[in-house]
């Protein structure tokens, strides 16, 4: 339980971190090749923005950022989002789009109350562990059971794979009569973010700085929980 409230804690700092750098997009960009993604079906667009494919690379970073921005503030200005060709603008998203983001920042507001309350058992935890009611298990039981763990975790994207596990986890948390899955023929929100490629980068993002902090934090806690007895 206190493994599973500091990966908690440390993904929630790592989202912070990560929303801060814009999920450091203009890197994925040039990964996943994005610009070419954008140019091979923007022009495809069945809603009339066949000309997204002018726009630069610049404008698609500022307009994730944008995004970025809107889902962690409960969504404000999604609708009002445009795009620019010279002096002229269109609206970026259509309504099932606008309609979607919004559920994605719903759902961040969530997941915040849910980091904010994880405190509670966390804290609880340290200060049992502060106090030796509670002691460390051994060395090897730890290894076990991070073993158990990730060899679980791996298994289970190498059985069903990312994108299955991903379109799945979107019928759980998101509501039945809302589109989420989205052609990039009629999309500009997929197009841009090359979905679901760019939310697995993300994805790995998030883990790795997550991890980053997680591993120390445990640790240095272990230490002082041995120094006590």
């Amino acid at each position: 339980m206190f493994c599973l409230s500091l990966l908690l804690f440390s993904l929630g700092l790592s989202w912070q971190v990560n929303k801060s750098v814009n999920f450091t997009y203009p890197f994925w960009y040039q990964v996943l090749d994005i610009s070419s993604h954008i140019d091979k079906y923007a022009p495809q667009n069945k809603y009339q923005k066949q000309d997204f494919v002018n726009t630069d690379a610049g404008q698609h970073q500022q307009l994730f950022s944008d995004v970025v921005v809107a889902i962690n503030n409960h969504g404000e200005g999604l609708a009002e989002m445009e795009y620019h060709l010279g002096a002229a603008s269109k609206t970026l998203f259509t309504h099932s789009e606008v309609v979607h983001l919004q559920d994605v920042s719903n759902l961040v507001d969530k997941l915040r109350w849910l980091w904010l309350i994880n405190l509670i058992p966390l804290t609880t935890l340290l200060l049992c562990y502060r106090s030796k009611k509670l002691l460390m298990p051994e060395r090897k039981l730890k290894i076990h059971a991070s073993v158990v763990s990730l060899s679980a975790l791996l298994l289970s994207f190498s059985v069903f794979g990312f994108k299955k596990i991903f379109y799945y986890l979107h019928t759980v948390v998101f509501p039945d009569n809302h589109q989420w899955f989205f052609y990039y023929q009629e999309s500009l929100m997929s197009t841009f973010m090359k979905a679901p490629d760019l939310f697995a980068a993300i994805a790995i993002n998030l883990t790795v700085v997550a991890l980053a902090m997680c591993i120390p934090l445990y640790y240095y806690i272990a230490k002082i929980n041995k120094s006590l007895l």
